[in-house]
């Protein structure tokens, strides 16, 4: 009797949880213009850097797309090759691949309403979130073979296992997480467990963990979840903190934490392991999709300053603050900060960071293009 209360108590406070922060990211949706380039943020705590600086970081930054893009993915044709190719989704919905230096339009049928992509960690495949916002629709894009996979109607959240042969998702009306396989003859689908949830999405951290995460908001208290595929159980990840964001590494090890203090006018930084334990505390603010995350080096664009009053991360997640970073290398086992990059022009407002080739890729919020940073 008492473990079906508990049970009960857990799915109520998850259902209130998500309820509440629905509410609060409605008010994140206005996307406000962003300020001219020439209109620099103020920096009290600016880095300066010397005439000798300024042309060699130039050399470094490049700008790789023609065009304002959504969000990019990079693709890996061989498992063993380090052999990349890039692709992004331009702002009306259409996918292309830049070679040469050049886009090449891989679709021609716009998708409308984007929302958000998540691509296989061999790019292979990307999770296309599109349509209407309280019923998105979900489809997969065969990077390999240029072709669309649908998924079924009604689910609320997906994302790729490890080794990308398989999809997790929530159902929106029966509360199952299911997972599908995406190779074989015979490819399956099975039920892992049910419960009541709402707007959180997935992270498939490693083989046998999923993380259910909040849509974050500074308003809230909220917590992640870890789901033991195995074990079928949903234990509570850290405790419950304002404003929580997310990010974790390739292999699932590592991830960064941000939650906000005071209504989002301060932050913290946290870096964590797979348990969700508490590894480091990093002394800077910025945002973990700032941020890239390896082992042992952490690359972050972190804020020169953030205005008075800002409210982190709503005000992000809405554009309606913009920052100009300083580029940053952490070395977790020297435990050391360097600088890479400071004082650019264009001004920089850096997300979706990646590493390839020893080059730092990340959009600039400024004006949405895809950019290289040499290393």
């Amino acid at each position: 009797m008492k473990k079906i209360i508990i049970i009960i108590s857990v799915i109520l406070g998850i259902v209130a949880m998500g309820l509440g922060v629905y509410f609060a990211w409605q008010k994140t949706k206005t996307i406000l213009t962003p300020p001219g380039i020439g209109q620099q943020p103020t920096a009290s705590n600016q880095q300066s850097t010397t005439g000798e600086q300024q042309p060699a970081a130039a050399q470094k930054l490049k700008i790789l797309s023609d065009q304002p893009i959504f969000d990019y993915w990079i693709f890996y044709p061989a498992a063993t090759s380090t052999d990349s190719k890039i692709f992004y989704l331009s702002q009306d919905g259409k996918i292309f691949q830049l070679e040469g230096g050049k886009s090449e339009a891989v679709s021609s049928e716009p998708i409308g309403n984007i929302q958000m992509i998540k691509s296989s960690f061999d790019g292979k495949r990307v999770l296309i979130k599109f349509g209407d916002f309280i019923s998105p629709k979900f489809i997969i894009f065969n990077t390999e073979a240029k072709v669309f996979e649908l998924l079924p109607e009604n689910i609320t959240a997906a994302a790729f296992s490890p080794d990308a042969k398989k999809i997790a998702y929530l159902e929106k009306n029966s509360g199952n997480l299911m997972i599908k396989d995406l190779i074989g003859a015979k490819p399956k689908t099975v039920k892992v467990l049910s419960f009541n949830q709402k707007d959180f999405d997935l992270d498939w951290i490693l083989a046998e963990k999923i993380v259910l995460t909040p849509k974050p908001s500074a308003f809230y208290r909220t917590s992640s979840w870890m789901i033991d595929i195995n074990k079928k159980t949903l234990i509570a990840l850290g405790t419950e903190v304002n404003g929580l964001m997310m990010k974790w590494s390739a292999d699932g090890k590592a991830g960064l934490q941000f939650s906000s203090q005071s209504e989002g006018r301060e932050g913290r930084l946290n870096l964590i392991n797979e348990q969700g334990a508490v590894q480091a505390v990093l002394d800077f603010i910025t945002l973990p999709d700032k941020c890239f995350i390896s082992q042992p080096k952490i690359y972050c664009a972190v804020p020169e300053s953030i205005p008075a009053k800002t409210v982190l991360p709503d005000d992000y997640l809405k554009r309606a603050v913009y920052f100009k970073d300083v580029f940053y290398q952490i070395d977790i086992t020297q435990n050391s900060l360097s600088e890479i990059l400071a004082g650019t022009e264009p001004t920089l407002d850096a997300t979706r960071l990646n590493l390839v080739d020893n080059k730092l890729l990340f959009i600039n919020r400024y004006d949405n293009g895809l950019y290289s940073l040499e290393l």
